[in-house]
């Protein structure tokens, strides 16, 4: 029998979606390459209603031609879903190179984000140089991670500014990204890297997995000068496992900058490392991230590692010492309690206590828990719960139970304590035994009379934790206890949570806790109460849709009294998607108001749309909707799934409610809106464009950008863009926008560009540079010369030639905007040398340099975040910087000038710049001596450069200019301790930092000079003590006590550092008290002030 299009039709009429596809699809393939297929294809398409239904079949069929022409379809949509199924099928490129330049913004991104996806790299490479002209670097930028290795390799440098997301290149193209990263990395200076970093780290994180050995070697080149970028933060735990011995030295490496990453990842991955590079690792560590890293080893390893870090200190984190095992975690415990400085601390005494071995620790802490004051028991009772937790012994906890007799009649402050420590107790170690006498604790301390929110608090975690572990152990008495904890509050039922109850659970035991709590099921089904049951059957997710008994239950508990319980029952019910169809169709013949439950609603929408039929205009009063009230189902991005019929039908409805006139504004509003949601409605919304309601004319507007042709409508809104409406109709004109060809939209936005209104020309010039739209430097050109010269449209005019800058009318429109007013000149600095073009870069920043050179220039665009990234990139840039820094009559412009100038200088390696400024600052010292507003400008502009040299210290160029600068300082008497804070900077602390300690203590021959090299080093060495090995810290700190006062007090400097950081050993201390008996007495003083201990 002939298949045609009208009985196919009337076939597929009363099926749900799901047998619709399959009927299309078998009806395809039956008749694939056949000219029945070509005729019914035809008729199909002759429909608007059916031509996405002809191009579907045209696809399963593999009907190439009838695909290639749905391409050139009216329908947005029907364009949409050819892009793809041209795509998969593998048509030439082509095709897709003949519709390119009438395809639409919209659906240009679709086709790239089709060919990404499917990795059409042969079509990707045909097609990025036609987008790249057409269409910009932007665009073609995002095609690069679809191409070929070869065409990546070539292109990429050139768009690499145009770059958005570098991750999906990291991922492809791993070896092209990091070729590319590394030729950044050496065509530029060390002080440049992390801008390089910042833009393509995501990239490099993508790419660990493919090149980790590549990534290793960037970033072992890359952090001595800068830290770990964060998008690789995450990633360094595939890095360690990779080869943890490389991750260890980058971790562990003296130059290293920033701080320590702190993953679980990373840690887990380095526990195999010698036990000397696990001590490295922990010195640098402290507080929280400590304790992680020490969480990650193995118990066996802990008290080694901790022992290493730690040292002698007091100031140890007592979490860090519970991670200890045991026996090592007593130990650490009676030494701690043998300091005096945690004798003579009540509360730290008794805190160290409780990490004693529970027989030593027990008598203290029950005491301390009988003590006169609530705080001191409110202090106790949480270290005498913990304390009998850590041992781990469900005896020694049972015990401790008993005790806590006295509760109910404490203070609640001290009752909150004492729960909150209960509840943060391992939960396997509560017993069935104790379980009456938890339910005691609990429901008196609810019922108090002062109990408190964090009372409240403290007893809804345990019984939820009681809850948890009754279900998981299968010990129904924990789960009644637990409930009885929650109904002693009056809490209702549904606040019980078993989220991700599945994860704890092994293979095959979902069946064996059903079974434990089936009898507390039944009892709790004659009452009607399902608490339990929902909290379980939520918790277990997917392993819940097999359990037949339970999902009998979930049935039934569809009946109950409480609304809630029904709602959550049936969201429940409906979630194996096997029986889905099935299911929903129960529900809503039992009852047709359970529409408005969504799980329904979706189900019936995007699966069961036969059920359609019953749904709208239909009467759908039940239990959860009384009778005589209208409602229309909120339905939304189902309708491509509906036929025709049902679409008109509910687009009908949602127009009766938004026409009539006793219908509230705001509901009426919201109908318009849902309105144009629904495909085949512009000409009702466009109805409600002329309503008398404000709100509800805002609203179709608004909608109007939602229908199925959006750039059908914008002429629509652009008759409004000059009117009260404008606030609305601009911003569905962008919406619009996207979805017009290119050459037609040139037109639309040519007139908005003209609009008198400043909001609808700034769009129109955002809208025209966005899109590419043929003509559109002409047009933004004749813009700034127009009557209606506004500044703001100008600042927007601005930002659009970023956009077309290989069209020579973009730099005539900047060369306007450099000689402008100072608020549409500084938009030239908005744009980063990173989004600009290698091959504009020079030239815009001569653009750059012209709005500085403007006499009497305001500040504001010194300090512009830009300023010194362009600096970089023209030479001329450098004097002028010099000029500003050095000009004491000028008092507004040297501070960002200077910070630009350092900038230039590192970038460019060059640290004659700043000697030159530092030489004329010299030559002008001693102007403006003490004078009423101003007191030695250049000295003190000298101090500053000092101190952002010394703050960049861990830069090569700036340890350069910082060796310079110390040597032409040193000679001026006046500037001996800016010289000094200098020469302590360039300190080599990785090779051998002893005789440049020696050239600071050489220049350093006052007291008051040897002070300031003193307070320099102290402020600087603390990286150094904590990277380099301890012993080699001592050596230095030794060799340079037995010298000179000068060297004398800089190795007091590191002993005041390195002293603190290991607990003051002996040779320390024994350092100490020789310092305290040198030959110098400021030296002796000076020891004198460093103490081991408080008093």
């Amino acid at each position: 029998m002939t298949t045609s299009a009208r009985r196919l039709l009337r076939t597929l009429d009363p099926l749900p979606f799901g047998a619709r596809q399959k009927l299309l699809s078998e009806t395809a393939r039956r008749l694939a390459g056949s000219a029945e297929l070509d005729a019914l294809l035809r008729d199909l398409d002759a429909d608007g209603a059916t031509r996405r239904m002809a191009l579907q079949m045209a696809y399963v069929a593999g009907h190439g031609d009838h695909v290639r022409s749905c391409l050139a379809a009216r329908e947005t949509a029907v364009v949409r879903h050819a892009l793809g199924a041209a795509i998969r099928l593998g048509l030439p490129a082509e095709v897709f190179l003949e519709r390119l330049p009438h395809l639409p913004t919209a659906l240009r991104r679709v086709l790239y984000t089709g060919v990404r996806r499917r990795k059409a790299s042969a079509l990707a490479d045909a097609l990025l140089p036609a987008v790249r002209a057409a269409y910009g670097d932007g665009e073609a930028a995002a095609l690069l991670a679809a191409c070929s290795p070869s065409v990546v390799a070539a292109e990429l440098p050139g768009l690499a500014h145009a770059v958005a997301n570098w991750s999906p290149i990291g991922r492809t193209h791993p070896d092209e990204l990091l070729d590319l990263v590394d030729a950044e990395l050496a065509a530029v200076s060390t002080e440049w890297w992390p801008r390089v970093w910042d833009r393509v780290a995501a990239g490099v994180a993508a790419a660990v997995l493919p090149r980790p050995d590549r990534v290793l070697d960037l970033v072992e080149r890359t952090l001595p000068h800068v830290p770990l970028p964060w998008a690789l933060v995450g990633r360094m735990g595939v890095l360690a496992r990779h080869s943890p011995d490389r991750v260890a030295r980058v971790l562990l490496d003296p130059r290293r900058t920033g701080t320590t990453p702190d993953r679980r990842s990373l840690w887990q991955a380095l526990t195999g490392l010698p036990e000397a590079d696990l001590v490295g690792l922990a010195r640098l560590l402290d507080g929280a991230p400590l304790v992680r890293f020490l969480h990650a080893l193995p118990p066996s390893r802990r008290a080694a590692v901790y022992g290493g870090a730690v040292g002698g200190r007091a100031d140890v984190s007592l979490e860090a010492v519970d991670e200890l095992p045991a026996a090592a975690r007593a130990a650490e415990a009676r030494r701690l309690l043998a300091l005096r400085a945690t004798a003579d601390d009540p509360s730290r005494r008794l805190a160290v206590t409780a990490r004693l071995a529970w027989a030593d620790a027990e008598p203290v802490l029950f005491e301390a828990t009988k003590r006169a004051t609530a705080d001191e028991r409110r202090e106790a009772y949480p270290l005498y719960v913990s304390a009998a937790a850590a041992s781990r012994d469900p005896e020694v906890f049972a015990a401790v139970l008993g005790t806590l007799t006295r509760l109910p009649n404490e203070q609640d402050p001290v009752r909150a304590a004492a729960l909150g420590a209960l509840a943060a107790v391992p939960a396997w170690l509560f017993r069935p035994a104790e379980a009456d006498l938890l339910v005691k604790l609990v429901v008196d301390a609810a019922q108090a009379r002062d109990c408190s929110w964090t009372t409240q608090h403290a007893v809804s975690t345990l019984a939820a934790s009681l809850i948890r572990e009754g279900a998981v152990s299968r010990r129904p008495e924990l789960v009644d206890a637990g409930l009885a904890g929650l109904e002693s509050m009056g809490r209702h039922l549904s606040w019980i949570t078993l989220d991700r109850l599945d994860e704890s659970l092994p293979r095959g035991a979902e069946h064996l806790v059903f079974d434990a709590l089936r009898d507390r099921f039944a009892v709790d089904a004659a009452r009607g109460r399902y608490a339990v049951l929902l909290a379980l059957a939520s918790g277990l997710r997917r392993r819940a849709w097999h359990l037949a008994p339970l999902q009998d239950l979930l049935d039934q508990a569809r009946s109950a009294k409480d609304d809630a319980v029904v709602r959550r029952a049936v969201d429940l019910w409906l979630q194996p998607p096997a029986t889905r169809d099935e299911r929903v169709e129960r529900v809503f013949r039992g009852d047709r108001s359970t529409i408005t439950i969504p799980s329904v609603l979706n189900a019936i929408g995007f699966r069961r749309t036969d059920l359609l039929d019953d749904v709208i205009g239909k009467p759908l009063h039940g239990r959860f909707l009384r009778r005589g009230v209208r409602y229309v189902p909120p339905f939304h991005g189902c309708f491509p799934r509906w036929q025709a019929r049902q679409t008109a039908a509910y687009a009908a409805e949602l127009d009766a409610i938004a026409s009539a006139r006793r219908v509230p504004v705001h509901e009426r509003a919201t109908a318009v809106r849902s309105l144009g949601r629904v495909p085949g409605t512009v000409d009702l919304v466009r109805a409600h464009v002329t309503d008398r309601e404000v709100q509800v004319v805002e609203a179709a507007l608004g909608a109007l950008a939602w229908t199925d042709e959006p750039g059908d409508v914008l002429g629509d809104l652009l008759a409004h863009v000059d009117t009260d409406r404008a606030r609305v109709a601009v911003y569905a004109v962008t919406r619009c926008a996207r979805f017009v060809a290119p050459d037609r939209l040139r037109d639309h936005l040519g007139a908005l560009l003209a609009s008198p209104k400043v909001t609808s020309r700034k769009e129109a010039v955002r809208l025209l540079a966005e899109h590419h739209v043929p003509g559109a430097a002409a047009l933004l050109t004749a813009a700034w010369d127009g009557p209606h010269g506004h500044r703001d449209v100008r600042r927007a005019l601005v930002w659009a030639t970023g956009w077309f800058l290989d069209d020579e009318a973009a730099w005539d429109l900047l060369a306007k905007a450099v000689a402008a007013e100072l608020a549409v000149a500084v938009t030239v600095l908005d744009r980063s040398p990173f989004s600009v073009a290698p091959r504009h870069r020079a030239r815009y920043a001569a653009l750059v340099r012209a709005v500085v050179e403007v006499p009497a220039q305001d500040p504001v665009v010194l300090r512009h975040a830009t300023l010194p990234l362009w600096a970089t990139l023209d030479a001329a840039f450098t004097p002028l910087l010099v000029d500003l820094v050095s000009d004491l009559d000028t008092t507004a412009t040297w501070s960002p000038a200077l910070t630009a100038l350092l900038e230039v200088s590192g970038v460019a390696g060059d640290v004659e710049p700043l000697r030159a400024a530092v030489a004329r600052l010299l030559a002008v010292g001693d102007r403006f001596d003490a004078e009423a507003d101003r007191d030695l400008p250049a000295r003190r502009r000298i101090g500053a450069l000092v101190r952002l040299v010394v703050d960049r210290r861990r830069s090569p160029v700036m340890r350069r200019a910082a060796l310079a600068l110390s040597e032409d300082l040193a000679v001026v008497p006046e500037h001996r301790g800016s010289a000094i804070a200098l020469a302590v900077a360039t300190v080599p602390w990785a090779d051998d930092p002893l005789p440049r300690l020696r050239e600071v203590a050489r220049l350093a021959d006052r007291p008051v000079l040897a002070e300031r090299a003193r307070a320099e080093l102290a402020g600087q060495v603390d990286a150094a003590v904590r990277l380099l090995p301890r012993e080699r810290v001592r050596e230095i700190a030794g060799a340079l006590a037995v010298e000179g006062p000068g060297a004398a007090r800089l190795a007091l400097a590191i002993t005041s550092v390195a002293g603190p950081d290991t607990g003051w050993p002996e040779h320390w201390r024994s350092l100490l008290r020789a310092l305290r008996g040198h030959e110098d007495p400021d030296v002796r003083l000076a020891a004198l002030d460093t103490v081991t201990a408080p008093e």
